[in-house]
C-alpha cells in the first residue's frame, strides 16, 4: 500500500482487476471446490498473489454441500399451491422456499421470507437458475463456515491469506434489478470504516460504514453472470481490506434497525 494512501481506503493507485476462473467444471455432490479451483487455475495458469480476494457464488457451494431438493420428493402443501397460484409461481419454489424459511414477511406480490440463516430475501434464496436438472437449489446452511473452510484451504496452498466471499444474487427493497451480495465472508472484515477520515475539503468524517464485500460481490458478478456464463468464481484484485475477521451476520441490521419491520 503506498504512503501517500489512508490506511483505510478500499481503493488502491493501481489498477483494480477482476480474473474469471474460466473452465471450472460443473460441480457434484461432495466435489472439493478447493482441489477443483487449483486443477482449474493450473490449466489455465492463473496464479494467486499477495491481496487477493476469491469470490464464490454460493450455488456451487450448496451442490457440493447438499442443499439441494429434488424436486421428485417434494409434496407442495396447500399454503405453497396457494401462494403460488395467486403469484403464478411454480409451487416447487414456493414449498421450498417456505420449508427454508423461518418467518414469511409477506407473500404477494413477491413472497418475502426470513431464512434460517437470518436473512430477509425473496423465495428464502431458493433458486433453479443453474440448479441440476430437477432440482431446486437452497442457500447453504452457513456460508460463513463454508467460506471459512474455503480460506482456510486455499490459504494453506497459497501460503498466504486469501479472504474467502461466498455470494448470491438478490434484489433490494428500494431500487429494481439484482445485484450479487456477499452471504458468507472469511478472512477479512465485509466493512471499511471510514470514520475520522477527511474528505476533499479536510473535515473530518464523522461516520461512514462500508460494506465492501457487497462492493466486491456485485463487481465480480461482472464476470460471473447469472446465465450460461460457466463462471462460478472469479478473483478481484487490487482491492484493500481489513484482515480481521468477522462474519457475514454483521452485514444484516437487526430487526429493531430494519426499516421494513
Amino acid at each position: 500500500m503506498s504512503s501517500k494512501q489512508e490506511p483505510n481506503s478500499p481503493m488502491k493507485e493501481d489498477t483494480i482487476e477482476i480474473i474469471p476462473i474460466h473452465g471450472f467444471p460443473i460441480v457434484k455432490r461432495r466435489n472439493d471446490i478447493c482441489e477443483l479451483l487449483r486443477s482449474t487455475m493450473k490449466e489455465s495458469r492463473i496464479d494467486f498473489i499477495q491481496g487477493d480476494i476469491l469470490v464464490v457464488s454460493h450455488t456451487i457451494v450448496s451442490v457440493v454441500e447438499g442443499s439441494v431438493y429434488n424436486l421428485s420428493e417434494i409434496t407442495p402443501s396447500e399454503k405453497a399451491r396457494q401462494i403460488a397460484s395467486e403469484g403464478d409461481y411454480s409451487e416447487y419454489r414456493v414449498e421450498i422456499a417456505l420449508r427454508e424459511a423461518t418467518e414469511i414477511i409477506r407473500e404477494e406480490p413477491v413472497l418475502i421470507t426470513r431464512t434460517k440463516q437470518g436473512m430477509i430475501t425473496d423465495f428464502s434464496g431458493v433458486d433453479e437458475s443453474n440448479a441440476p436438472i430437477g432440482t431446486i437449489v437452497a442457500l447453504p446452511r452457513n456460508s460463513d463456515t463454508s467460506a471459512t473452510k474455503i480460506h482456510e484451504a486455499i490459504s494453506q496452498t497459497a501460503g498466504f491469506k486469501i479472504p474467502v466471499i461466498i455470494t448470491d444474487t438478490q434484489g433490494r427493497p428500494w431500487r429494481k434489478g439484482a445485484v450479487n451480495l456477499a452471504i458468507g465472508v472469511a478472512g477479512m472484515s465485509p466493512f471499511i470504516k471510514n470514520k475520522g477520515r477527511l474528505d476533499i475539503h479536510g473535515k473530518a468524517l464523522r461516520s461512514s460504514l462500508v460494506c465492501i464485500a457487497d462492493e466486491i460481490a456485485a463487481s465480480a458478478e461482472l464476470v460471473m453472470g447469472q446465465a450460461d456464463e460457466k463462471v462460478p468464481i472469479a478473483i478481484v484484485r487490487g482491492v484493500n481490506f481489513d484482515t480481521q475477521t468477522s462474519t457475514v451476520n454483521e452485514i444484516l441490521r437487526t430487526e429493531s434497525e430494519d426499516l421494513f419491520l
